[in-house]
């Protein structure tokens, strides 16, 4: 595909001015993740998502046409990650150009239009982002770092981070991806909950009036406690893995991971095995959703399958699989266990 055409692709791709079949070729381009990339620092990776994603809060100010927004946030994040894969040299041809970073003049408050997220400045210096829509709408921090509020969902941070943490307060529901920066923890302040993280992907729920809250994580790892003058679970701290939650209520503080009721696919992998062990398909799906996945190597050693994956979620591939072979799982608290009598090869 030369350069040239797929810079106008991809700019009629953020546009929405592609056709089904472009915009397949745009997704799956960006899902081959043998292509080689650029080696960019934390700071340039940073500023490359913020400038991306502040297109994102351009759609939202008024006189600008109503934009499906939720639609939109997917389609800028996965041409953002495009454009660090083209390299930092085609946006200083003119091949794309990016807005500047978002500063605090932008912020004021607005009358918002259909699908718009409201942005007000309050009287300590912080921003306040709501939204009013009926759909998720996204929101670009300054650190790179982008949140999808859910709608009714606020959130409150400041137009530049500084000090050692970055703290947030939200209410309501949201969705988060954190820009990873070791030296500067995210935090997460709910009337409940405090959700710390260095960088990964997650969800908190906590609606003001409602007893419980709680906390899905996607990629990543973190950590979740009650908020002082809360009551306090033994053991304080819970540490959460991918496609793992957890629930608080002040009635029954204890905090217990579980698994998600439906594990995200975070890494793909093979859909077809011929005549391969087991042991081989089980580790597929430990690598690819994420999750502890127990089970007895020995008695599995002279098992091999012949099978084919389809879009069944991890539920679905482990009762097909069980399905072939006789056997059976069960759920606990943080993964699975995978039971067999187990076979002998012919």
């Amino acid at each position: 595909m030369k350069p040239s055409y797929f810079a106008n692709l991809l700019k009629r791709y953020l546009d929405h001015d592609t056709t089904e079949g472009e915009a397949w070729t745009v997704d799956q381009w960006y899902e081959a993740r043998d292509m080689p990339r650029p080696a960019l620092t934390p700071a340039e990776q940073a500023a490359a998502k913020a400038r991306g994603w502040e297109q994102i809060r351009r759609r939202t100010r008024p006189q600008r046409p109503a934009q499906p927004q939720y639609r939109a946030g997917m389609r800028w994040a996965a041409a953002a990650a495009v454009l660090l894969s083209l390299g930092l040299g085609a946006v200083r041809q003119g091949l794309f150009t990016l807005p500047p970073a978002a500063t605090a003049t932008q912020a004021t408050p607005v009358t918002p239009t259909a699908g718009q997220l409201t942005i007000a400045l309050a009287a300590d210096g912080t921003l306040l982002a709501r939204n009013p829509a009926r759909h998720p709408l996204p929101l670009a921090l300054a650190d790179g770092s982008t949140v999808t509020l859910e709608p009714g969902a606020q959130l409150r941070y400041p137009a530049r981070f500084s000090g050692a943490r970055r703290v947030v307060q939200l209410e309501g529901e949201a969705f988060f991806e954190v820009f990873h920066d070791a030296g500067h923890p995210f935090r997460v302040l709910t009337d409940k909950l405090e959700t710390t993280v260095l960088g990964t992907s997650f969800r908190v729920r906590a609606v003001p009036g409602a007893a419980a809250a709680t906390v899905q994580v996607r990629t990543g790892s973190v950590q979740v406690q009650a908020r002082a003058g809360q009551p306090q679970p033994a053991g304080t701290a819970v540490v959460l893995r991918p496609n793992q939650e957890v629930t608080y209520t002040p009635a029954a503080p204890a905090l217990r991971p579980v698994l998600v009721a439906r594990p995200a696919l975070l890494v793909p992998q093979p859909l077809v095995f011929d005549e391969r062990p087991v042991t081989e398909v089980l580790r597929s799906l430990e690598a690819g959703y994420g999750v502890r996945i127990g089970y007895d190597g020995a008695a599995l050693a002279g098992c091999t399958v012949s099978l084919r994956f389809g879009p069944e979620n991890l539920f679905g591939k482990l009762d097909l699989l069980c399905h072939v072979l006789g056997a059976s799982y069960e759920r606990t608290d943080d993964g699975l266990i995978f039971r067999s009598t187990g076979c002998q090869s012919e």
